[in-house]
């Protein structure tokens, strides 16, 4: 198991450097940045690409916040910690006893806290103390069940879709993917909540890494839900090839969180790609967890497609256009799977890529059976 060990290093030196041996000994491949070497890409941009390319992350949590970069408003141990939750890893966190943390440390370690669902969270004292609970930690990783659980609905659950040339959708023909993730036991927010909701809503999206801290974003009310619609910058031509791109996100009073992708697409129309489609939705029930707007518990998730879905077609989404498209029925109406089941909290983590090929594989059946 490759395992990224992430902190500041100031404050830590022993600690990490304690590490890599214990976890070899142990048969697993520990992750540094002192490992990295001379690298072409930013510091930075290799570390967050060795967070995505591990099996698992451990945090060490001491007295100092690190560098903040510009461009995130974060340091490199917070952006790491953000890549982790959003590729849904396995997280192991430990904290130092009897330091004074740095305010902005303090308000990490309390980010850190709040996410309840599938992290180990220790304190220690020293490096001994550290280790034992470092093999104590990974040992039960190994053994540890998925806590990905499904059960029946009580009630059926009623998933607000998105309705094309609203103010929160597009208004063009090209079709979209939507996901849609509806607490079972949320309470309405109050007027007041919403109010405040726009400004919470696009804090979190940056903190998650889905909006760059440069980017501008104009959050809006309307129909009673928050939207958010994500800057675009893609500059080809009409008719060259684009990838999909999250476009839009919204929540409404009712506790509801929904994402809204454009699809891959060429002059022929839009690709539907299995393996694009399950990837995206992974990426975007973590996404969804790591904004942390939805309250414990289990959870209701609605799929569909919409817009013009009679210009879109069954392919490989490969970056080259296509020459031929083979549309499968004539029908431009919406394709929506409703909730059958609830999950539990795990689908917003280290289930996700489970769910997403559950969902996507329903959602393609549903395509292939429109009029």
């Amino acid at each position: 198991m490759k395992v990224f060990i992430s902190s500041v290093r100031r404050g830590l030196e022993a600690e990490r450097d304690s590490l890599p041996g214990l976890m070899m000994a142990l048969g697993h491949e520990p992750r540094r940045f002192e490992d990295f070497g001379a690298k072409a890409t930013p510091s930075r941009e290799a570390c967050l690409h060795g967070v995505v390319n591990s099996d698992a992350y451990l945090l060490l949590l001491g007295p100092n916040y690190g560098h903040v970069f510009p461009e995130t408003g974060q340091s490199a141990t917070h952006d790491e910690w953000m890549a982790a939750v959003t590729k849904g890893l396995p997280r192991l966190v430990f904290r130092k006893k009897s330091v004074e943390f740095e305010p902005e440390q303090e308000r990490f370690a309390r980010l850190v806290g709040d996410y309840r669902h599938g992290v180990f969270y220790a304190e220690y004292t020293d490096v001994a103390d550290l280790q034992t609970k470092v093999v104590q930690a990974l040992r039960s990783l190994e053994s540890q069940p998925s806590a990905l659980t499904f059960s029946p609905l009580r009630a059926p659950v009623e998933v607000r879709w998105y309705q094309g040339g609203s103010q929160g959708t597009s208004s063009t023909s090209a079709a979209w993917l939507e996901l849609h993730v509806v607490p079972l036991n949320a309470e309405t927010r109050s007027t007041r909540q919403l109010r405040e909701l726009p400004g919470l809503l696009v804090s979190s999206l940056r903190n998650a890494g889905a909006l760059a801290i440069t980017a501008g974003a104009e959050p809006f009310i309307e129909d009673n839900a928050v939207v958010v619609e994500l800057p675009q910058s893609d500059h080809r031509r009409w008719g060259e090839p684009r990838d999909g791109a999250l476009t839009g996100v919204r929540v409404d009073a009712a506790g509801q969180l929904s994402l809204r992708w454009s699809l891959p697409a060429d002059g022929l129309g839009s690709i539907l790609d299995q393996a694009v489609l399950r990837s995206t939705v992974a990426r975007g029930l973590r996404l969804i967890g790591a904004l942390r707007m939805l309250p414990d518990g289990d959870v209701a998730i609605g799929i569909g497609l919409g817009g013009s879905t009679s210009m879109v077609a069954e392919g490989r989404a490969t970056g080259v256009a296509r020459t031929a498209a083979s549309m499968s029925g004539s029908g431009s109406q919406p394709v929506r799977v409703e909730p059958d089941e609830a999950v539990s909290p795990a689908a917003l983590d280290r289930g996700a890529d489970e769910v997403a090929g559950s969902v996507v594989q329903t959602l393609l059946d549903a395509f292939h059976l429109r009029p």
